[in-house]
């Protein structure tokens, strides 16, 4: 089975946002791929530290 992003909405405070909205252009990012990365780097950390359980990777689509 494929595995689809899936979407989420946040709402943040403007100065917030505008960090992230510079942080973004400083990286050459969207504001929304900016985003999915800090999120993924955090999950990566909490099941580091044993907050959560660790995710199953899911399988690689080419077969290797």
């Amino acid at each position: 089975m494929i595995e689809m992003p899936k979407r989420i909405s946040i709402s943040l405070p403007d100065p917030y946002y505008e960090k992230l909205e510079q942080w973004a252009e400083s990286d050459d990012r969207t504001v929304a791929g900016l985003a999915g990365y800090i999120l993924q780097r955090a999950i990566d950390e909490a099941e580091r530290e044993g907050k959560i359980e660790v995710r199953k990777e899911p399988p690689n689509p080419s077969g290797r």
